[in-house]
């Protein structure tokens, strides 16, 4: 059976986990896409904290699309790489105030400073669909454990993509995240882990 091994080791993900994991609220739609565009480069903490900041003073997408691009950078300072994510945030905003939010991966990446694992994360959460989230911890962990043969993100999904079954990519994504932030992190606790055994590198 192709990719048996692979398969076992994603149910035994799902078994192990948790039915609900969400790694950042989704408080309205547009909130969501920013708060996953501030995610860039810095911690989920950090993201939420700036996003709580923005939408505090810029409540709606018109709001932020108005808004002075030095008051918006200030505000989200807290995220890093504040003056590319200020810019990029406003003029996402004033598409989505002019054209409605997003309904397709193909729009989705075409707002300034979406790219495919932000897309990714908004098809997911947001409209239910299927979508592989390749973020740092997902990479990592699906490498290890062989169920992909990269480090690169974008090859990284990609290759998921080609090997599973859409019906897996959502729910995959978020156990093999929550195994990396809680047992394959980047020094692996590889004697506490269920997966060991069906690991390319773990070390017992």
């Amino acid at each position: 059976m192709a990719y048996e091994r692979e398969n076992k080791i994603i149910r035994l993900l799902d078994e192990h986990y948790q039915k609900e994991i969400s790694f950042l609220p989704v408080i309205s739609p547009f909130r969501f896409l920013v708060t996953v565009m501030l995610s860039a480069s810095t911690t989920d903490r950090q993201a939420e904290k700036a996003a709580e900041n923005l939408f505090s003073s810029y409540p709606d997408a018109a709001a932020i699309a108005d808004a002075d691009e030095d008051d918006i950078e200030a505000l989200i300072h807290s995220a890093g790489l504040s003056r590319s994510k200020a810019r990029n945030i406003k003029r996402s905003a004033a598409y989505i105030r002019d054209h409605g939010l997003p309904e397709s991966e193909e729009e989705l990446v075409r707002l300034p400073g979406v790219g495919e694992k932000t897309a990714a994360c908004y098809l997911v959460s947001v409209l239910g669909r299927p979508g592989v989230i390749a973020d740092t911890h997902f990479v990592r962990v699906a490498r290890r454990l062989g169920l992909t043969d990269t480090d690169d993100r974008l090859r990284s999904a990609r290759e998921i993509r080609e090997r599973f079954d859409p019906s897996l990519w959502a729910r995959m994504s978020m156990t093999v995240n929550l195994h990396g932030r809680t047992v394959c992190s980047p020094k692996p606790r590889c004697s506490e882990c269920f997966l060991l055994g069906l690991c390319r590198e773990g070390k017992a």
